[in-house]
């Protein structure tokens, strides 16, 4: 800690000047690295450089938003490009259609999209068509599962499971959000059975919960079940979406849901979400189709589909159509995960290391 003390004399000073002006001096709980966060200057590739002069590798790379690494050529020249036309129009335009017909063409589940600011949003405005759609409100979840701050599922996601998760959660707003573990499709069919559910919502890796991934069956055995019990069968990709493959999770392991929550790495390192399902499911956000608010589930905001993300994500995932990146930093993971259990064997300590492609956990 002296150490790190002696090195980061900057970012003291910066961080002393945060604690007057943002709560605990970050604007995300979980950057308040202790004694106080080293602050960045600039960033590209796999690296970081501190106002110190420090250097450091990233394997955070973006809360796992860059795929590509920090400052890619291929969305700095995107964005480069765009930036002299505007950075926000408040209407349509071409970029957010090329971006939607690429998440369409790779996504198994998606034949249309709409678009967010953020994953939370995503996870809002996804969970709220699906009971649109089937007319129910009752969501079956994931304990240990994160979908964001939306408050219905902001419940079970750290232990002890079912207390608020929250100071100023109304409790009636997860009243219909039950949660089983993952993997226990017993458990999962058990409430799909008992409860008239709208949609089991599920990342098929769990990332917050430590990269876990899906036993054999259990994918299937959920898509079963929500074509026995007219269930929607949401997959939260916000982290695997375009990681796991050009096609995700869905792609990786073969089953396709009902509708697919997407952020992270479509932005290409600037705010997004997305939420894409059937053309049947999703028509049901057409004012158009739906001019009554009642029928209609509404959706909306500021900046979603602004051009500046749209060209972003456009380039990223043109960056990764012919495979050779997903092949490489899923060597990486390989590599990462075998090293790692290396080093636990060796010190005889007792851990497990998670993941697959180019995710890992201990």
């Amino acid at each position: 800690m002296s150490s790190y003390k002696e090195r980061t004399g900057k970012s003291k000073t910066l961080f002393e000047r945060a604690n007057r002006v943002l709560p605990a001096g970050v604007s995300y709980g979980i950057r308040a690295l202790p004694p106080y966060p080293f602050y960045i200057d600039h960033a590209k590739g796999v690296k970081l450089y501190d106002v110190d002069g420090n250097v450091y590798t990233d394997f955070w790379v973006g809360h796992g938003a860059l795929i590509l690494g920090h400052a890619p050529d291929p969305v700095i020249q995107a964005v480069q490009k765009q930036l002299p036309y505007g950075t926000h129009f408040g209407f349509s335009h071409e970029p957010e259609i090329r971006l939607a017909e690429q998440i369409v063409e790779y996504v198994p589940s998606a034949e249309m999209v709409r678009y967010t600011s953020s994953g939370t949003e995503a996870n809002m405005y996804g969970t709220r068509l699906a009971r649109a759609y089937t007319g129910r409100n009752k969501m079956l979840k994931i304990e240990g599962g994160w979908h964001g701050g939306y408050d219905s599922l902001h419940a079970y996601v750290s232990r002890p499971f079912g207390r608020l998760e929250s100071a100023g959660l109304n409790p009636k707003t997860t009243e219909d959000t039950y949660a089983v573990p993952y993997n226990d499709l017993e458990a999962a069919t058990e409430m799909a059975k008992e409860h008239a559910l709208a949609c089991i919502i599920l990342e098929p890796v769990m990332g917050a919960a430590g990269f876990l991934t899906p036993e054999p069956g259990y994918l299937e055995g959920l898509r079963e079940l929500c074509d026995e019990t007219d269930t929607l069968l949401i997959f939260d990709e916000v982290i695997t979406g375009f990681r796991l493959g050009m096609g995700g999770a869905q792609e990786y392991y073969g089953v396709t849901p009902d509708m697919t929550i997407m952020g992270k790495v479509i932005g290409g390192g600037f705010p997004v979400g997305a939420f894409c399902g059937s053309e049947e499911i999703m028509e049901l956000v057409d004012h158009n189709k739906y001019p009554d608010p009642e029928k209609r589930s509404a959706h909306g905001g500021t900046f979603t589909g602004n051009p500046i993300t749209m060209v972003a994500g456009s380039a990223t995932v043109d960056a990764l159509k012919d495979g050779a990146i997903h092949k490489h930093i899923d060597r990486l993971g390989d590599k990462m995960r075998t090293g790692l259990l290396e080093i636990f064997d060796d010190c005889k300590y007792p851990a497990s290391v998670t993941g697959v492609g180019s995710t890992f956990g201990v």
